[in-house]
């Protein structure tokens, strides 16, 4: 899952180091924002409506406070067609140009 402020994608952390990821819940969608955005996304970042935190996640149909454990069920709230569309499309684009890397096509 890419940053989604500036799409940039996740890579693995080195060993036995956490990852400087952090993870939240902006519009009822669980989204991951990279060490370079993160202090501006966490203003982002929906809160808990008990304790206040931002240290939400998102689990099917519900949102859970990874603090004060507090649970509650995500507003249902439907992508529009276009943003798929166009997600589709540059998830297509990424896996092309990954393809052709590890195969060597220019």
């Amino acid at each position: 899952m890419p940053c989604y402020r500036c799409g940039t994608r996740q890579v693995d952390p080195e060993a036995g180091k956490s990852s400087p990821w952090r993870r939240g819940v902006v519009s009822e969608h669980q989204v991951l924002a990279c060490p370079a955005c993160a202090s501006t996304a966490l203003a982002d970042f929906s809160r808990c409506s008990r304790c206040g935190s931002a240290h939400l996640i998102r689990r099917l149909d519900q949102v859970e406070c990874l603090d004060c454990r507090l649970i509650r069920d995500a507003e249902s709230e439907s992508p529009s067609p276009t943003r798929l569309e166009s997600q589709a499309t540059d998830l297509a684009a990424e896996v092309a140009r990954a393809l052709d890397r590890v195969l060597g096509r220019r």
